[in-house]
């Protein structure tokens, strides 16, 4: 074998190695790429249910404030309504004519637990008070008021109203929520 032959055999075999390792890095470029779209789908998997997750996740707590915003509206309303009652609860007392105005003021003297010496009332009920003395004020309704001054019995119109109120809410609420 001559030096052209060894040659030969050199570049064949340096041919034969370098096809060997493009075809070595071509298998592990595209082992690679394989692994890179295999890893990208993966996370491009966990990212979409993540996505969902949080999409559902949005959805329900949004749900849940419309829920409680309605909740919230529906009870301001119930709460109006109640509020309503009493107001027109109160109008009524303040809608007497005299008779029944003389007829209150009779009551509240008999309820008295005390001898009462003075009637507190506004201007209306002044002609109502014809056998105690009459002291004006600004509130409607009346007060009366023991002969010494010591004891008293607020009949004033929100006085009452507040009482009513607070041992009828849970009657008035339950009997207008059944309507």
């Amino acid at each position: 074998m001559g030096l052209e032959d060894v040659k030969n055999e050199i570049v064949k075999e340096a041919k034969k190695e370098k096809k060997q390792l493009i075809e070595e890095a071509e298998e592990k470029k595209q082992e690679m790429i394989k692994e890179a779209e295999e890893k990208a789908e993966e996370i491009e998997k966990e990212t979409d249910e993540e996505i969902q997750e949080e999409k559902e996740s949005i959805r329900k707590k949004t749900e849940s404030n419309a829920n409680m915003e309605a909740k919230k509206i529906r009870l301001e309303a119930k709460q109006d309504e109640i509020q309503k009652t009493f107001d027109r609860f109160a109008e009524s007392l303040r809608d007497m004519n005299k008779e029944e105005k003389e007829k209150y003021v009779e009551n509240a003297i008999d309820t008295a637990d005390f001898e009462v010496g003075k009637v507190l009332g506004n201007e209306e009920f002044s002609e109502a008070v014809s056998s105690h003395d009459f002291e004006q004020i600004q509130e409607d309704g009346i007060i009366v008021e023991s002969e010494n001054g010591e004891r008293r019995l607020n009949l004033t119109f929100e006085k009452i109203r507040q009482d009513f109120e607070q041992n009828y809410r849970k009657d008035v609420a339950e009997m207008l929520l059944d309507q």
